[in-house]
């Protein structure tokens, strides 16, 4: 019988529990809403995907010249863009993370990478849901007390 991580994956639904009262904090649409849940699925399914198919796309795709300088103009504009929004960029860091860390107490329980998406899945979009339904639901949250004096 495998053992869940339940250490990493009460940190993963922590983490998106907060993505989904910030996207929510910040009187977005339902459309937004739909867009964060398509960014989890999206670093689901790119935290359990194969690595070679991965690399063969990739190698295959920087064969030519100028798919290589076509590569390398948009990583600049990435760059960019993460130097101008680096707010933005460090909330999807952390979210990477804690997804990566759940991924690998996973791999190391032998799951298999079918089983670990859909723990990952059911997990983030359990805490996305949460994040959004505590801030809908006004729940208070008292940060004088979590403090110790």
């Amino acid at each position: 019988m495998k053992k869940l991580p339940w250490t990493s994956l009460l940190l993963l639904l922590c983490t998106y529990s907060i993505f989904g009262w910030l996207l929510t904090a910040s009187d977005s649409s339902e459309l937004i809403w739909l867009m964060g849940a398509t960014y989890t699925l999206l670093i689901t399914s790119a935290m359990t995907a194969p690595w070679e198919l991965l690399k063969g796309f990739y190698g295959n795709f920087l064969q030519s010249d100028s798919r290589a300088f076509v590569s390398v103009i948009v990583g600049a504009f990435v760059a960019v863009v993460i130097m101008h929004w680096i707010e933005v960029f460090f909330r999807i860091l952390v979210l990477i993370s804690a997804s990566a860390l759940a991924r690998l107490d996973l791999q190391t329980e032998s799951y298999s990478k079918w089983e670990a998406f859909g723990i990952l899945l059911v997990v983030s979009l359990t805490g996305f849901g949460l994040g959004i339904l505590a801030k809908l639901w006004d729940w208070p949250i008292d940060t004088k007390n979590l403090l110790p004096r």
